[in-house]
């Protein structure tokens, strides 16, 4: 049973799920955060907050952060974006099944008692205009560009479900596979960046011409961080299965140009696109059936895209020297 007082450990601190999962508990009225950080600090230290910097890297360091806790949201991660995915394919698959490894195990002999991990959607084979459902990652590979990354993904996930469902001792996972995440406290940093994140920025930052990367027809499933946040707190208050799992998602898709035009909306700004041949082209199609945790735990996304990307918007706006150094 969770209480406001239950101790939540949430680590990957100081990223985008991290700092607006910690805003979010708190508004909510939980009173016991502990949240790990890494190599970044957080823009905002709040009262009632217990930071640490246990190395996940380590096991000493997992069971110290996991020790007297109730409920672990597993955020961090190593991540990479298209350059890095071609270029250094294993740049952050090394270091991410060490640190789930030792996190999973330390939670467990900690007597954790609900352990969220955050998946990823690149653990999803290619299915073409179909949306893609939870048991669709074990009928295919992932895509080739994907490929490391989502194998390193479905290696956590089967931890999960051992430690769910088939050890004498069992301790509660659920497996949350998120559409393409942004908002406010996003990398906006161009070389980290994921595609709505940078388009944001082409646009705040007035390029001309925008570049984009193919011919911006690539689909995705976008999900306003907000929106994320609260399937996150309704998993966490809701779920009674030992191990499950759940796409989160709005169940709609946009193309890299949609954005783009709406960001030239938000932003009363029109100029050029430049498309750019030769760059890292990513799957053409993602879509994401969401409707398993509407249907069972009663939520879905509320934000429209404009919206979030308007808030988005205005706070790289408030934020843009951060990223301009």
């Amino acid at each position: 049973m969770i209480e406001k007082n239950s101790r939540i450990l949430i680590t990957g601190g100081s990223g985008l799920v991290g700092q607006n999962l910690t805003e979010k508990l708190l508004n909510e009225g939980y009173t016991n955060l502990r949240v790990n950080l890494h190599k970044r600090g957080v823009r905002t230290i709040h009262d009632g907050v217990h930071y640490t910097y246990h190395d996940l890297q380590t096991y000493e360091g997992c069971l110290s952060a996991t020790k007297d806790v109730d409920v672990v949201f597993h955020a961090a991660a190593s991540t990479s974006n298209a350059v890095d995915t071609v270029v250094d394919p294993l740049a952050h698959v090394t270091p991410n099944v060490a640190m789930n490894n030792f996190l999973i195990d330390a939670s467990w002999r900690n007597k954790v008692q609900h352990y969220i991990f955050l998946s990823s959607n690149t653990v999803y084979p290619p299915k073409g205009d179909e949306p893609v459902v939870e048991s669709d990652f074990l009928f295919n590979e992932p895509y080739p560009v994907y490929f490391p990354v989502g194998w390193m993904k479905r290696y956590a996930e089967v931890q999960c479900e051992l430690y769910g469902k088939y050890l004498p001792v069992k301790m509660k996972c659920t497996v949350v596979r998120p559409a393409n995440l942004f908002g406010a406290h996003d990398k906006y940093d161009f070389n980290k960046c994921h595609v709505t994140p940078a388009t944001i920025r082409k646009v705040a930052d007035k390029m001309n011409p925008i570049p984009v990367w193919g011919d911006g027809s690539e689909l995705r499933d976008l999900l306003f961080i907000g929106d994320f946040v609260d399937a996150l707190q309704v998993i966490m208050e809701n779920e009674t299965e030992m191990f499950e799992i759940y796409n989160v998602g709005s169940n709609k898709v946009y193309s890299v140009l949609e954005v783009l035009d709406l960001m030239k909306k938000i932003a009363n700004y029109d100029a050029p696109t430049e498309f750019i041949s030769g760059k890292p082209s990513m799957i053409p199609t993602r879509k994401i059936d969401s409707n398993k945790i509407k249907d069972k735990l009663g939520w879905e996304a509320k934000t429209t895209l404009e919206n979030g990307l308007k808030i988005a918007y205005d706070w790289y706006n408030e934020n843009r020297d951060e990223f301009n150094k």
